[in-house]
């Protein structure tokens, strides 16, 4: 059985190459990514995102304030 044919680089080819680059290894990436997943994992968990509570939850999304509203 031969070995599989590598993808064509894409992006995320691109993405996980930096990610190895920055943490030396492939295994000190996955442990990032992981760590990465579970810290978002137990935001989505709570009553209220952490985002959502310094105010960085959608703040491109949202329109401007304006001050002569009721």
């Amino acid at each position: 059985m031969g070995a599989l044919p590598h993808p064509a680089p894409d992006e995320i080819e691109f993405e996980i190459a930096e990610l190895v680059e920055e943490h030396g290894s492939e295994r000190a990436a996955l442990r990032a990514v992981l760590h990465d997943f579970n810290v978002l994992m137990r935001d989505a968990d709570s009553a209220t995102s952490r985002g959502f509570l310094r105010g960085v939850f959608s703040a491109g999304a949202r329109r401007p304030a304006v001050e002569d509203e009721p």
